[in-house]
């Protein structure tokens, strides 16, 4: 059952089996597999539900409900960096892309070696992620919808000899209307509010939106519950609390906000690293103007890439703006605003994404468990690679036909031919020089790893220091990917609740059922091993 403020008429005071903080990538597979197998599981949702109806191609609208802070979070810092997230049911794959791109190997051989994770093996994550992809359509993006803003991109980089092709997204039958970020309106993207959530529900789950879990209730060294407040439609509270008494606590409200609720409950913190080793994966962009029409913003947004520099830390991904979001974009006002805005039809854009290796950023506690303050500085390594992934960008868009490239470096913000990029690239970038700078994967803030004193949770998503209190979003990711983490935040979020279910699991407790995808795993182990030829 989903619950509306509105449908509250006084306090409300639950008891449940699992109660999970968050609806996004960690949070709702969690109530899904959980909620299958038979638990009672109560879903706290900061943001309100919205349907396939609701998402009207408005951007500016979608901003305001979609997203935190109207999506302009920022990391504080030199450079700012904005860091949009999602703040309603499904929370970020809401309004994300839809990429669903599996973990590097040597990402994962990392997080072997030095952070004690041998148990994460790549055979279980390869169950979980097939399980996945089939459960979310995950397929290749449609050169016919794909648009031809992407199209043009990739067909250029390939003609320099540069390796790409066609993200996977989870999309049945994308009509590619070019909004992904401002909600799916046909429903053909298979994010948390059109899969995990309404199979939960289904299932018996009940989520409680629009109500902000304030406080983790802990006693004798057990969490044992959540409460927070009903907000009203300004966000703030409507007088009315909810308390739910758990066996099982789940925190999946993401990577600044999770530790922040840690760090205003004081719990957790002897590893002192809550909070710490924030990854954003820094973003770039670049705006070409083009001799033919593109057709934005029709099209996947997010369909091709270029990944001929990822084992540099580059990693370049398609972007497209709609014009209102592009008139806001774009380096200057009035006048020159106007007349860029003119040649939007004629208008290329793509973007760039860092894998950290010098960067270092931290969530501290804020005013209050909503308002954590984020620090991030950009270190002299990624920052270079940063401008080198604009210098790639528009060599390829040269390489295309561009007139002009614009770009968000200051003294460089126009390129008028290719004679400007090896002086570009000749140029020593300081932090106050480039502008503009998003980034839309903030991980880390509460590592995953097999030693309390370095790491705040267990590989089975387990805190250290408090029992029965679980973490399941992209804070526990112990280093930067280097691509798109949900469909990781998913299969890490399948395992979790699988560890649940053994807690869960004791003798007052009848055997449940398992979840669809646990079921699923098991059918798959069972064929691979040779005794069952039988797989769904």
């Amino acid at each position: 059952m989903i619950v509306r403020p509105e449908e509250v008429s006084g306090d409300v005071r639950r008891e449940a089996d699992v109660v999970i903080v968050g609806s996004g990538a960690g949070g709702a597979p969690v109530a899904k597999e959980l909620a299958e197998a038979g638990y009672r599981v109560v879903v706290v949702e900061e943001g309100a539900w919205y349907r396939r109806e609701d998402f009207d191609f408005r951007s500016s609208q979608a901003l305001m409900r979609l997203y935190r802070d109207a999506g302009q979070t920022v990391t504080l810092g030199l450079p700012v960096v904005v860091v949009p997230q999602g703040m309603t049911v499904g929370g970020t794959t809401t309004v994300n892309s839809g990429t669903c791109l599996r973990i590097p190997r040597h990402v994962l051989k990392r997080w072997h070696l030095e952070n004690g994770l041998r148990d994460i093996t790549e055979e279980e994550l390869n169950l979980l992620y097939s399980a996945l992809e089939e459960y979310l359509f995950v397929k290749r993006a449609d050169p016919e919808v794909a648009g031809r803003n992407a199209l043009l991109f990739l067909e250029s980089a390939r003609s320099l000899g540069y390796s790409g092709g066609f993200l996977p997204r989870n999309a049945k039958d994308c009509e590619g209307y070019g909004v992904c970020a401002y909600g799916c309106p046909s429903g053909a993207k298979q994010s948390a509010n059109v899969s995990w959530i309404p199979d939960a529900v289904r299932a018996g789950a009940d989520v409680y939106t629009r109500c902000r879990a304030e406080r983790v209730l802990v006693r004798g060294g057990r969490a044992v519950g959540i409460r927070g407040h009903f907000l009203d439609a300004g966000g703030k509270r409507n007088g009315f609390r909810l308390e739910v008494y758990a066996r099982v606590v789940v925190l999946a409200a993401g990577a600044l906000q999770t530790p922040s609720l840690l760090l205003h409950n004081r719990i957790c913190l002897s590893s002192g690293r809550v909070g710490e080793n924030l990854s954003i994966h820094p973003c770039g962009a670049t705006m070409a103007l083009l001799k033919e029409r593109t057709g934005n913003p029709r099209g996947i947004p997010q369909s091709t890439y270029v990944d001929e520099f990822a084992p540099e830390g580059i990693m370049l991904e398609g972007v497209t703006l709609p014009p209102p979001v592009m008139s806001v974009s774009l380096p200057w006002g009035g006048r020159r605003n106007a007349e860029a805005m003119r040649l939007y039809p004629y208008c290329g854009t793509f973007g760039s994404m860092i894998s950290e290796h010098d960067s270092r950023g931290r969530v501290t506690a804020g005013p209050s468990a909503r308002q954590p303050l984020a620090f991030y500085r950009l270190g002299p390594g990624d920052l270079e690679r940063m401008k080198r992934s604009v210098v790639l960008m528009a060599e390829i868009w040269f390489a295309a036909g561009a007139r002009r490239v614009y770009t968000p470096i200051a003294g460089y913000r126009e390129l008028t031919s290719p004679r400007d990029l090896s002086r570009l690239s000749r140029h020593r970038l300081r932090r106050g020089e480039i502008y503009g700078l998003s980034a839309y994967h903030p991980m880390g803030t509460c590592s995953m790893g097999g030693d309390p004193e370095w790491s705040v949770v267990k590989s089975t998503g387990e805190t250290w220091e408090v029992e029965n209190l679980y973490i399941s979003d992209a804070s526990v990711l112990p280093t930067s990917l280097g691509v798109n983490p949900q469909l990781t935040v998913m299969a890490l979020a399948v395992r979790t609740a699988g560890f649940i279910d053994e807690r869960l699991r004791q003798p007052r407790v009848p055997a449940q059922k398992p979840g669809r995808l646990t079921e699923w795993l098991e059918r798959r182990r069972s064929a691979e091993s040779g005794r069952s030829r039988t797989v769904p």
